[in-house]
């Protein structure tokens, strides 16, 4: 079976998954490496547990009971690692994302001379709303900078704006600008987002390759009919039960 090609574990979780960024290119791959080494592990983690369990069937001194806790052992052990690195990696991300932003969306000087600036906001303060947003967008799109800079660098009010569009249009300035700052922010984004979307996805894979030990009986039909299921935690809660009552008195 390809290391890379294991129909035991979902694709979601296969490495590579951080093609799926629209922004991942050269540019951004530097920044999403601890991305794919998290995945990677993960999944070589999920690998490690689905052959402990195949091995553990082989041994003929364990029996469904023992099998099941030996790899659900094994399970803990080797993704208390990867647990560990998956919320690093996204802690990393969201750490780097905020310095960037930071960086990225600083207010903004205008480079008009003051009465200029004063003019311009005059203007565009004069407009309906409709018309104000087209031609501020309009700037923006054409890298105005004296126009763009005159409005986003002032109080939003002088210029009719409310305080949530001077900084939609702020970044969008500021994306415009400095696009490739901008898709680096948008990739760590979104590797963050899908780390933290398909952990539960990753847990319950652990959960599945474990697996449960199930008891069956035969009803008066003949039919096979599971009566319960047996988790690893069951299994040694009650491991303990017995052993309390070997327990010597004192």
């Amino acid at each position: 079976m390809s290391d890379d090609n294991d129909t035991r574990i979902s694709p979601t979780l296969h490495p590579g998954i951080a093609g799926e960024i629209g922004d991942y290119d050269d540019d951004t791959r530097p920044l999403l490496g601890q991305t794919e080494t998290a995945v990677s592990e993960a999944f070589k983690a999920l690998q490690s547990i689905h052959n402990a369990k195949e091995g553990a069937k082989l041994n003929p001194t364990l029996n469904d009971f023992e099998q099941l806790v030996a790899v659900d052992d094994h399970a803990t052990k080797v993704m208390s690692k990867v647990y560990s690195t998956w919320s690093r990696t996204v802690d990393t991300l969201n750490n780097n994302i905020t310095a960037m932003e930071k960086d990225l969306y600083a207010p903004v000087e205008s480079k008009a001379s003051r009465a200029m600036a004063t003019e311009i906001r005059q203007h565009f303060a004069n407009l309906e709303m409709g018309p104000r947003m087209n031609a501020l967008r309009k700037a923006i799109e054409a890298g105005d900078e004296m126009t763009a800079t005159a409005v986003l660098g002032a109080p939003c009010y002088l210029s009719g704006l409310d305080p949530e569009l001077h900084a939609e249009y702020l970044h969008d300035w500021h994306n415009a600008q400095r696009p490739l700052e901008a898709k680096k922010i948008r990739a760590m984004r979104a590797a963050a987002e899908m780390l933290n979307e398909r952990y539960a996805l990753l847990t319950k894979a652990v959960e599945k390759a474990v697996g449960v030990h199930e008891e069956y009986h035969e009803d008066r039909q003949g039919r096979r009919v599971l009566t319960r299921t047996w988790t690893a935690g069951e299994i040694r809660n009650r491991v303990k039960a017995s052993n309390e009552r070997f327990a010597v008195p004192v």
